[in-house]
């Protein structure tokens, strides 16, 4: 694999994030980006609605609380999966394993795998026409059919996920050594492998050619799929974001613990803006080339429109 340095024009620190935000009340735990809509869900067990035009919300579920023998918790979604119409979430049942629903608004979640199989499930997606791909905490791959049963088993790495993402018939998945690895959904196969961290990877963005990658290392890094190229992304601080746009041209992160944001050139190789001012945002999403949506441990969700 060849690594290569990003090569950074300073263009200063501009304090101040731009743009109108939607208040949550709370953190958001899962998000994906449907066709005309982002879908998202809070710390608190909402299922929302976002429109990135707007800067507006739609509620459109409320989990139900989890009862303990400790007591009561509110219900939480730890992963999102949109197809067409209907969502596909992650959710904690009672006895601590999770379930996986699916749900079309204006109707009731209806579980598609169920607590009784017992998997610690890290995150899941649609897979093919009837069945679902899921990632467990262990490193292991599963695929489960329409009804709910397991159909194939693919132990990927020996240590715990950090971080998942699926982008077509591929897979991509970090661990807590830092090691990120490429499935191929179809073949069940291995497709690559690299050491891109040295601790936990705590975020992915895969597409179609490049693979972004940040850690607890401080670092963030972009991985050509087709060249095995690799491009280190400087951090001061845990990248808890990552970010590609659309064609695949551009990446942004999570750059310090002030709230800094990168947006780089990837074909270009050099850096396009540097700006502070995002306290707390540890989710990042290119909804077009021009609007960055953000959300941050306070509870905010917004469109930056960081070209104007």
């Amino acid at each position: 694999m060849v690594r290569v340095a990003l090569l950074v024009l300073g263009l200063g620190l501009v304090l101040g994030g731009p743009g109108l935000a939607a208040e949550l009340g709370a953190a958001v735990s899962a998000w994906a980006a449907g066709p005309d809509a982002v879908y998202l869900a809070t710390e608190d067990g909402r299922v929302l609605r976002y429109l990135p035009g707007e800067d507006a919300l739609e509620p459109l579920w409320q989990l139900a609380p989890v009862r303990r023998v400790t007591g009561t918790e509110a219900g939480k979604v730890y992963a999102l999966d949109v197809r067409g119409a209907t969502l596909l979430w992650v959710r904690e049942g009672p006895s601590g394993f999770r379930v996986v629903e699916a749900f079309t608004p204006g109707g009731s979640p209806r579980v598609v795998v169920p607590e009784s199989l017992e998997l610690p499930i890290v995150a899941a997606w649609f897979d093919g026409d009837a069945g679902y791909v899921l990632v467990l905490l262990d490193g292991e791959v599963v695929w489960v059919d329409a009804a709910g049963r397991i159909q194939r088993r693919m132990q990927v790495t020996q240590s715990a996920v950090g971080a998942a993402d699926k982008h077509g018939r591929r897979l991509a998945i970090g661990d807590e050594g830092g090691l990120v690895t490429v499935v191929d959904l179809d073949r069940a196969r291995i497709v690559l492998q690299s050491a891109q961290h040295r601790d936990k990877v705590l975020t992915l963005d895969l597409g179609g050619r490049w693979l972004l990658s940040g850690g607890r290392d401080r670092r963030g890094a972009a991985l050509d799929l087709e060249s095995g190229e690799a491009l280190t992304l400087r951090a001061d601080f845990f990248v808890y974001g990552v970010a590609l746009d659309p064609r695949e041209h551009l990446a942004a992160y999570t750059y310090d613990e002030r709230g800094t944001l990168r947006i780089v050139d990837l074909e270009a190789r050099r850096e396009l803006l540097r700006r502070g001012g995002f306290e707390g945002v540890d989710r990042l999403m290119f909804w077009n080339e021009d609007c960055l949506i953000l959300a941050s441990e306070q509870g905010r969700v917004w469109c930056w429109r960081w070209r104007e």
